[in-house]
């Protein structure tokens, strides 16, 4: 029996080429991203400083957000239609870009978090235990009315390190 293997060449883009290409975009898609985000950790006795989230997740590019909570609320039972609330900050500005106060934002759905670790600025590990005290307390959709929520994301586009979409990889370079 012969196995397939397959790969995919890495590329890098900007984050420019990428929002361009994210602006064209149509139609839903699948994508993985690899981010680094600000943990947003509580300031008052954190003796870690800043700290930044890594995370891999899969996601839905393009996706209506309206759409995705009503079949969940089919799924479970709950034959009420939910009506999305407006967006309360940014601009939609082609495809699944949004922009705001000048800078620019994947909105996505998680599907799966893959992965994700805490590392100070330097790049070094962080245990988990020893910042969950000051990790923000989190925060779950009042309006859903779904038990299994729906993850709305907005990455900003600085803070994606990797793409893979359509079957190519991107390094994203800042």
């Amino acid at each position: 029996m012969t196995t397939a293997t397959f790969t995919t060449a890495t590329q890098t883009i900007t984050t420019d080429e990428l929002a361009d290409r994210l602006r064209k975009q149509t139609g839903t898609t699948f994508a993985t991203l690899t981010t680094r985000t600000d943990a947003r950790l509580k300031k008052t006795g954190n003796p870690h400083g800043q700290v930044f989230k890594v995370s891999r997740v899969n996601v839905c590019i393009g996706h209506v957000y309206e759409n995705s909570v009503n079949n969940q609320r089919q799924r479970e039972g709950n034959g009420e239609t939910f009506t999305a609330q407006a967006r309360q900050w940014g601009e939609h500005a082609g495809g699944a870009i949004v922009e705001h106060r000048g800078k620019v934002y994947l909105r996505c759905k998680v599907e799966r978090s893959i992965m994700h670790r805490y590392e100070d600025t330097q790049g070094h590990l962080i245990d988990p235990d020893a910042i969950r005290p000051f990790m923000p307390a989190k925060r779950q959709a009042a309006t859903q009315g779904v038990e299994k929520e729906i993850i709305e994301r907005s990455y900003y586009l600085d803070s994606i390190m990797m793409i893979a979409i359509d079957g190519q990889t991107f390094i994203v370079n800042k």
